[in-house]
């Protein structure tokens, strides 16, 4: 089965813009303000989809455009504005970021929907999130939609009791702060048997190969290959590269395509996990408001 991240985010877009709507009967708008700091066109493609889904749900996406030029003190002082300001319900930057160490710390923790401080994500190790990274909770999301039973039936999602994972494998390649770490922790107190490795583990295909659930989040394209993959396992890929073929560049994951064959579930990139971590980030949001009601 291939995953439709497209319709899976159609569908949260449109619970989205009614919970908007019912905000705006209190007087409440929200307003995302997003940093960018990065010339690239890959930085500038993540912002406009953001910013196209944030009109059509109702929301204000307010980008805050820098050039690489600009030094941190500008940024940081733009982020403590907003900070400030009431009507900003959330801040975030699209990442990479020059000085990112110094800077996202300067993001009020209660306005940080993308959940990149030190003290949001020490809440997620600590068993209390305020917010999840926005991939992460894409992931968790997704592996919760599924209807099919992996081999013994030991993923039955359809009970999420507290610890819904358990006696499931799973393994996680890339152990990044903002995606594989958090991700771990949250997958491990579902109840989960987890694994996190890296692209360079040595003897990789000896972990993958033993999971019910494998989510791979390098950006190394086409690192995983059939024979890494468990039959009929679900595969979760979070990558993004671009590779040359035939002149021109190809957008691609982690995952070969040829896992299509033997695993019971992929996400494909593009349209997979990618449109699912957009509407996550704007559900942040709204959920921040709410929450002080």
């Amino acid at each position: 089965m291939l995953f439709d991240g497209k319709a899976f985010a159609k569908e949260k877009e449109i619970v989205l813009k009614f919970r908007v709507k019912e905000l705006g009967k209190k007087g409440i708008v929200p307003k995302l303000v997003s940093i960018l700091a990065d010339n690239s066109l890959e930085s500038a493609l993540y912002v406009s989809l953001k910013e196209k889904f944030a009109q059509r749900i109702g929301v204000i996406f307010e980008v805050h455009r820098f050039g690489i030029e600009v030094g941190k003190e500008e940024i940081i002082a733009d982020i403590k504005k907003a900070n400030q300001d009431e009507k900003v319900q959330g801040v975030m930057v699209q990442l990479p970021l020059p000085n990112q160490e110094e800077i996202l710390p300067v993001i009020s923790p209660l306005k940080d929907v993308d959940c990149l401080t030190a003290e949001n994500l020490g809440l997620i190790a600590v068993g209390r999130p305020r917010f999840l990274p926005a991939t992460v909770r894409a992931v968790i999301e997704i592996i919760r939609s599924l209807r099919l039973c992996l081999p013994a039936g030991r993923l039955k999602v359809q009970s999420f009791e507290e610890k819904w994972l358990r006696g499931v494998d799973v393994c996680i390649v890339g152990a990044s702060i903002i995606v594989g770490k958090p991700l771990a922790i949250l997958l491990s107190d579902a109840g989960a048997t987890v694994t996190l490795c890296r692209s360079t583990t040595e003897n990789l295909p000896e972990y993958t190969r033993r999971a019910d659930i494998l989510v791979s989040a390098t950006g190394a394209a086409e690192l995983i290959r059939s024979q890494m993959v468990k039959d009929q396992a679900v595969v979760i890929d979070v990558g993004i590269s671009k590779l040359l073929r035939e002149g021109r560049y190809k957008v691609v994951g982690d995952v070969s395509s040829e896992v299509l064959t033997k695993a019971a579930f992929v996400t494909p990139v593009p349209g997979g996990v990618g449109p699912v971590t957009v509407a996550c980030l704007f559900e942040n949001l709204v959920e921040a408001i709410e929450k002080k009601f």
